[in-house]
């Protein structure tokens, strides 16, 4: 399934691509992030907006939460993409 994303490139994965924060409003309008990953071998910086474009994958994924109990969650990833930076206001 291909699917479309505006993120913000929040940490770098070097060799492999990185994560992004996708900002979306639930319903009451109250603001959250989803994090995504990008596998990709093109250059990005943090802090650089990019739309992506690519095949969807979601994983579950199991980890030890700061509380020290056990915690899943759903892992958004984003394989063969196409990324589009955003234009230089200038």
């Amino acid at each position: 399934m291909k699917v479309k994303a505006e993120l913000e490139v929040a940490r770098l994965i070097p060799n492999y691509g990185f994560k992004g924060i996708e900002k979306r409003r639930n319903k009451d309008g109250e603001e959250y992030s989803v994090w995504v990953t990008v596998w990709s071998q093109d250059k990005v910086v943090e802090g650089e907006k990019v739309e992506v474009t690519g095949d969807l994958s979601v994983k579950l994924e199991s980890f030890t939460g700061r509380d020290n109990q056990p915690k899943q969650s759903a892992a958004i990833h984003i394989n063969d993409p196409e990324i589009k930076r955003e234009e230089a206001p200038f």
